[in-house]
């Protein structure tokens, strides 16, 4: 929901979506994702949440400075702090970017078991600046990583983004673990569990009653061969290609195989024909 929509627009949206759900796979899921404080008023934001109480709840927040400082002339607080103090975040809410975030900010979100759904990435390429991930990590806060401007899709490039980001602000090496261990590890594996709980899917780690949401990596690769399996998580994060990924399964459906998607040429010439459509349009 953002700017025009209307609460009961977004309901009748909400409702056509549910329905066409059942015609996918059972492991699909739905969320609400109110755009953001700029573009949602308190009151409706409240009014979602209160409203779709069971089902994961997203939100951009603390993007830019500009946003920070808006949102606290408007409501008199710093937009996570605002929604600390006034809303019921818990472990259900995905708050997107966070990225200008006061230490108690970093340290309530945290203790709150919401995800902070970072994009580094997209947080680089539009300088909106670096989020407090070794002070959130240090909470044990949840994050996961995801592309949205779509300016480069790549999970290493996100995970490396990451890190490297929180090097140059402290000018420190191996910033996103706590205590010794692999800085591969801990980014892969604290992805995958804060995406799995952001997205309010039983996935995230491989055991028995989870999905099997699996992905197969080319340890012969030039840049893998070298190293120990302890070590693959490392190299796959720090100096590999996203080529390296040979498969992946989705709840055990094997939807990439030695490297393409299944529907990969259907899916590039949709792709291909919808933005002729639009060019088309104006033009």
């Amino acid at each position: 929901m953002r700017f025009g929509n209307t609460l009961n627009q977004f309901e009748e949206l909400f409702s056509e979506i549910e329905n066409g759900l059942k015609n996918l796979y059972h492991d699909a899921r739905l969320g609400v994702a109110a755009h953001s404080l700029r573009a949602v008023s308190p009151n409706d934001i409240n009014h979602l949440a209160s409203m779709f109480k069971k089902i994961p709840f997203h939100l951009h927040v603390s993007e830019q400075e500009k946003e920070v400082k808006d949102i606290q002339v408007a409501y008199g607080a710093k937009p996570v702090e605002w929604l600390l103090k006034n809303a019921d975040i818990n472990s259900r809410w995905c708050l997107i970017h966070a990225t200008h975030m006061t230490n108690w900010e970093t340290q309530a979100l945290a203790n709150s078991g919401a995800v902070a759904g970072l994009c580094p990435i997209t947080e680089a390429n539009l300088g909106d600046g670096i989020f407090n991930g070794r002070k959130f990590l240090e909470a044990d806060g949840s994050f996961g990583v995801g592309s949205d401007s779509n300016v480069n899709i790549s999970l290493a490039e996100e995970l490396r983004t990451l890190e490297y980001s929180q090097r140059l602000l402290h000018k420190e090496r191996n910033m996103m673990v706590n205590g010794i261990g692999s800085i591969g590890e801990s980014l892969y594996l604290g992805a995958a569990s804060g995406g799995a709980k952001a997205l309010g899917r039983p996935c995230g780690t491989i055991s028995v009653g989870r999905l099997a949401d699996l992905v197969a990596i080319d340890s012969s690769d030039p840049s893998l061969c070298a190293l120990s399996n302890n070590q693959l998580l490392d190299g796959f994060t720090f100096a590999a290609k996203d080529n390296v990924i040979t498969d992946l399964w989705s709840s055990g459906r094997h939807q990439v195989r030695d490297g393409r998607h299944i529907a990969e040429e259907y899916i590039k010439n949709l792709y291909r024909k919808t933005v002729s459509d639009l060019r088309s349009r104006l033009n």
